[in-house]
């Protein structure tokens, strides 16, 4: 897989992270760190790491865990906490080629029977009474981030993200990402050729990374060298200010963050800030919301849709959507989606199946289909809004 213009000796970078640790996300970390080095990579926080400093610190928690917490065992690892603690983690975990969940910590106690007996989990705060597995604290996490990993072992597995979700009849499942693999590898390839990401591209992310968009978005800056600064937990007005004082030309939110953006554009009166591009992903948009971001930015709003299981599956340009404010988009390549009962890809209406990465899923959101564009006509189904 190559990105369009990605340089030959970067390709045969990628390559190298492949054939070591698969189609994951660790192979892209490695990769970032071998062509990017040294340009500024992560800031979560206040807590910043150029691409070289997060694969070490990465490689130096893993080796932690390995001969401590983890007693040389390949146990599922849980992540339940914020800052740069949860990329790190992550990233350490995958290094190791382990099974890693993150979820939100405030939702961890609702997804208790989704976390293994024997997890690792790695929370803030107190450990809950009900894990029996062992337990790691964040600070801790990031004390070990300064430890020296390099002579940590190639591991012949390979490192699973999973997501939990809980369905309408209040059902939890755990679902393996589908921004990982080698179709969703494609996928990001796909999205970053629709997108246009840069290496130059400062891109504030205000979803976290146990969300779908968390995780693409981490992805595609490992893997095209474009810094990524998280706001997951912060006001609107300060994702105004981190937009102007970091440069930021590319922001990525979900509709009603956007809206509270807006908002207090509206409150305080300042200038728009400048933008190249904005990605909206994670509840469905609608086209008033469409008309007031064109109306205060112009035509550079993207609107992305896709599943916990199946990463994004369709994506709308801002052509498109200039068109057709209230669309979806478009399928990435990799990817696909239909109406349950129709056969053929010609217009329809009805309930929505999707599918992407290794998994095809029928969703609880109706739908309409016309010339290949997807509309989502139903109020989609406990979005997930947690931070």
């Amino acid at each position: 897989m190559r990105l369009r213009g990605m340089p030959p000796t970067h390709a045969r970078s990628l390559w190298r992270s492949v054939r070591a640790h698969g189609f994951t996300i660790t192979a892209l970390a490695r990769h970032a760190a071998r062509i990017h080095g040294d340009r500024l990579g992560l800031v979560v926080d206040g807590w910043s790491s150029t691409f070289r400093q997060l694969w070490r610190s990465a490689e130096g928690v893993a080796a932690v865990l390995y001969l401590g917490p983890l007693e040389r065992r390949p146990r599922p690892v849980v992540l339940a906490c914020r800052g740069p603690a949860m990329q790190v983690a992550l990233l350490a975990a995958a290094r190791l080629g382990l099974d890693v969940m993150p979820v939100s910590p405030r939702s961890l106690d609702d997804y208790a029977r989704a976390v293994p007996r024997d997890a690792l989990l790695i929370h803030d705060g107190d450990a809950p009474d009900w894990h029996p597995g062992p337990a790691v604290s964040a600070e801790q996490v990031m004390e070990w981030s300064s430890s020296d990993g390099s002579g940590l072992a190639r591991t012949r597995h390979r490192a699973r993200i999973v997501l939990p979700s809980e369905t309408a009849a209040g059902t939890i499942t755990r679902h393996v990402q589908g921004a990982m693999g080698l179709q969703g590898l494609r996928q990001l390839a796909g999205l970053h050729d629709r997108l246009g990401l840069e290496g130059t591209d400062v891109v504030l992310v205000c979803a976290p990374p146990h969300r779908g968009q968390g995780l693409q978005m981490l992805g595609m800056a490992l893997l095209t060298g474009a810094t990524l600064v998280s706001a997951a937990h912060t006001s609107p007005a300060d994702r105004i200010r981190i937009i102007r004082d970091r440069f930021v030309s590319v922001l990525s939110a979900s509709p009603r963050q956007l809206q509270g953006i807006l908002d207090e554009l509206d409150r305080s009166g300042e200038e728009p800030p400048r933008l190249r591009r904005i990605m909206v992903a994670g509840e469905d948009i609608g086209a008033d919301l469409v008309r007031r971001l064109h109306a205060t930015w112009g035509p550079i709003v993207l609107a992305a849709y896709g599943t916990v299981q199946t990463g994004t599956v369709a994506v709308a340009t801002p052509e498109v959507l200039s068109a057709h404010p209230d669309t979806a988009g478009r399928r990435l390549p990799g990817s696909d989606f239909g109406i349950v009962g129709h056969s053929g890809r010609g217009d329809a209406h009805g309930l929505l199946w999707v599918r992407g990465a290794h998994a095809t899923v029928i969703t609880e959101d109706q739908a309409r289909i016309d010339d290949g564009r997807l509309t989502i006509v139903g109020t989609l189904s406990r979005p997930d809004t947690a931070d």
